[in-house]
């Protein structure tokens, strides 16, 4: 992992939980491309960190991968 900042180390750490929420920590820890892609968005500068329930946090990040999962 390349993150250096306190911030980005954090925002990481919160994309990966939702992840493994959805889908499983073992299946989150041996996925490179979901470590990168939560990499890339706590690298994004000016994104937005979803508020409200667990739910709707995972569904906002259900959603990014959807989009941007294959790309990343």
């Amino acid at each position: 992992m390349s993150i250096d900042q306190p911030d980005h180390k954090m925002k990481y750490h919160f994309a990966m939980s939702s992840f493994a929420r959805m889908y499983g920590v073992n299946e989150v820890c041996n996925s490179h491309e979901v470590r990168r892609f939560c990499e890339k968005w706590s690298e994004t500068e000016g994104q937005i960190v979803p508020l409200g329930s667990l739910t709707e946090v995972d569904f906002y990040f259900r959603d990014l991968w959807k989009i941007w999962g294959g790309y990343v």
